[in-house]
């Protein structure tokens, strides 16, 4: 009898071994989801591979968790403070979930499942009279009224060209230029809107923003500021929001660690009275429009930081608004831009997102960075319909290029693969039917690092062009082994559609 019983206690000692490694696992990624998903969505090990968990997102990790407060940043005030607050993670816990990601994150990521981009598109002719020894492209943006291009650069100038590129006005902003916004009642000859200065590029916390009132013509510039202290601010809207028939400001403050959604609302007493619509980092482009078709202006914003994804802010009346998660995305995804557009003409908008900010603590190529559309299915649910590889794709827009009646998407990335396919740092996706796209690519493809662009019929033939900046920041001039001197400070995609 003591035999047999010995014989059964061996025979399960594997099975034993094999359920304490499994409750191991099981405690180990409890302890990771208790504390990894209060801030944004849960990052699954296979997201990153197993070097860079260990020795570059865990640390950053740890230091906000309070699990390492050493190596902090001077310079980052808002970083000191809240780690100075947090009391420290419990070392085991520490231990168990960087047990968690090392041990179940993959070697290696997997490669992009695409070929590569071999075909040139003969849809445009690539104009880039306007070159640089140091290419430092803010912002990009085509005026279809005066048939012309604006852009802003690091030395906080408002530049103008016209259609054939030479330049026609150069106006001095105060500031680093990042968005312009053209109000409805703009005529030819001069435009009216608002524009938005970011402060410091490089992220920070601090609150040297602005949004400044404009009047713009060919070769005249004045310009007022409404609003100042703003964090990191990337983009100003002006709108009535509460139908009191004032104008109101809606403010993307995308900050760093700090930052907020913010409404500037007018009193009709001189004063803008700034409410908070959502206190967290990351707002990177917002639409206002009516999405449940009640009458009353609705917020749809993507946000890149925290809580990254895009969200839906209802309006209710009488200033309030309800926050609806539409999507949301894992932090490493890197989040850059989003349209709101019917693709399949059934009358609802759906959205076209881009993911591939690659300069965070993960700064490995992602087999999910891309160019994704998702389809409106009615009742606040958008769902996957295509994506598109495309490593550190920064911006994608719709346009029906070739005339054929559907939508093509053009895109940029910031972040391309170099070694490999340096030619998806623009690719044209022409739609063949059915949501299925071509892609192609340009020659100059790889003549600069584009990071903003805008689409619009610059000359007025009847098909849309395309505009693209590139920026070089400061610190990768001087890491960078290109030769970056007389390259195009943008380039202009004439579209030959029309003339074919």
């Amino acid at each position: 009898m003591l035999k047999a019983i010995i014989r059964i206690f061996l025979a399960m000692v594997p099975f034993v071994g094999l359920m304490n490694c499994a409750q191991e696992k099981n405690s180990d990624e409890l302890i990771a989801k208790k504390y990894c998903s209060g801030c944004h969505l849960f990052p699954d090990p296979l997201l990153l591979d197993k070097s860079t968990w260990q020795e570059k997102v865990l640390p950053a990790m740890g230091k906000l968790l309070g699990a390492d407060q050493s190596d902090r940043n001077p310079f980052d005030e808002a970083d000191r403070i809240a780690t100075h607050q947090k009391s420290s993670i419990p070392g085991t816990d520490w231990h168990q979930i960087i047990n968690y990601y090392v041990t179940n994150a993959p070697g290696q990521l997997p490669h992009q499942s695409r070929e590569l981009i071999t075909k040139r598109t003969d849809r445009f002719t690539i104009e880039k009279k306007v070159v640089s020894d140091y290419p430092d492209n803010t912002f990009v943006k085509i005026d279809t009224l005066n048939q012309c291009i604006y852009t802003g650069s690091m030395d906080s100038s408002l530049n103008v060209f016209n259609q054939h590129l030479n330049m026609i006005g150069n106006h001095r902003v105060d500031g680093i230029l990042v968005d312009m916004f053209f109000n409805q009642k703009s005529t030819t000859g001069s435009r009216e809107g608002v524009i938005t200065k970011i402060g410091i590029m490089q992220p920070n916390d601090l609150k040297t923003g602005s949004a400044d009132l404009f009047t713009i013509g060919k070769q005249t510039f004045t310009s007022k500021k409404i609003i100042d202290t703003l964090p990191r601010p990337v983009q100003s809207i002006a709108a009535d929001l509460d139908a009191d028939g004032r104008t109101d400001y809606l403010v993307c403050g995308f900050g760093n660690k700090e930052g907020s959604l913010i409404w500037m609302h007018d009193k009709g007493d001189g004063r803008l009275i700034k409410k908070v619509l959502w206190p967290l980092p990351g707002a990177i482009k917002a639409y206002i429009d009516d999405v449940n078709a009640d009458g009353l202006p609705d917020i749809m914003v993507l946000f890149a930081q925290a809580k990254e994804g895009i969200y839906l802010f209802l309006n209710k009346g009488s200033g309030v608004f309800e926050t609806k998660k539409i999507l949301d995305f894992p932090p490493v995804y890197g989040s850059t831009y989003f349209e709101l557009v019917d693709f399949n003409g059934d009358g609802k908008k759906d959205i076209l997102y881009t993911c591939g900010d690659n300069a965070d603590y993960s700064q490995v190529l992602k087999y999910y960075h891309g160019v994704y559309l998702f389809i409106n299915e009615g009742n606040f649910i958008y769902k996957q319909e295509y994506f598109f590889p495309l490593h550190g794709a920064f911006k994608a827009m719709s346009s029906d290029f070739d005339k054929d009646g559907d939508l093509d998407i053009a895109a940029i990335s910031y972040f391309p693969d170099k070694i490999n396919q340096p030619e998806e740092g623009f690719v044209l996706l022409e739609q063949t039917g059915g949501l299925k796209f071509t892609p192609a690519t340009i020659k100059e493809s790889t003549k600069g690092r584009w990071i903003t662009m805008d689409v619009g019929d610059v000359d007025s033939d009847g098909d849309n062009d395309i505009v693209i900046g590139s920026l070089y920041l400061p610190n990768e001039i001087l890491q960078t082994n290109e030769n970056i001197k007389r390259r195009p400070l943008f380039l202009l995609l004439r579209n030959n559609t029309v003339k074919k």
